[in-house]
């Protein structure tokens, strides 16, 4: 139950924001339609695999907005360790925030707190960043929901863009949590049934 409960949570938070962060950028939304062009029926797994535009649009907002907002505690093993020649003894805790870290300039260029999902279409940078990427947190305490929410959000969104035209107001960046789930709130959406 606790694996369907992070499920539902993971997949929420991810949704919101990638819709939120497409609706919020024209161009970005003009884009993910234009990558729809030409498949006809329900987005399967193959056909959301092929939508590299819409994924790197889902991957920036989710870098942007981590489904873990804070850092996740963990303790220095028995023997300590060195980090950039900082010794940590034994014990010590330790974390790092996904928040600061998928904006850090130097990882993630200096527009880093900018919604840039051409950022993704680099395979090398992509390789690089997927190194820092904590999403969904990492190591053995990924996240339980998130292979289910990435395979879900993959399908969705590019499905609600295909059949919608989607208008958002944000709230002030300030007002979005950053707590353990940072989820974005307060975002009014409107969704106009596309033509054809």
């Amino acid at each position: 139950m606790t694996n369907f409960g992070a499920g539902h949570e993971t997949l929420t938070s991810t949704l919101v924001s990638a819709l939120a962060m497409i609706a919020s950028h024209e161009d970005c939304q003009k884009r993910v339609i234009d990558d729809l062009q030409g498949f006809v029926g329900a987005i399967s797994a193959e056909v959301a695999s092929q939508l590299k535009w819409t994924q790197a649009c889902i991957k920036e907002a989710q870098r942007l907005y981590p489904v873990i907002g804070m850092s996740l505690p963990r303790r220095v093993p028995a023997e300590g360790m060195r980090i950039h020649g900082l010794y940590l003894p034994s014990g010590t805790t330790v974390g790092c925030s996904p928040s600061s870290l998928h904006r850090n300039k130097e990882l993630f260029g200096v527009d880093a707190d900018t919604y840039n999902p051409s950022r993704w279409m680099d395979e090398d940078k992509k390789m690089t960043m997927e190194r820092c990427n904590l999403i969904y947190g990492g190591g053995p305490r990924t996240c339980p929901g998130k292979y289910l929410a990435e395979m879900l959000v993959s399908k969705i969104v590019p499905t609600l863009f295909k059949h919608f035209d989607i208008q958002v107001v944000l709230p002030d960046e300030d007002e979005t949590p950053r707590y353990f789930m940072a989820t974005m709130t307060r975002i009014k959406a409107r969704f106009m049934l596309r033509n054809g």
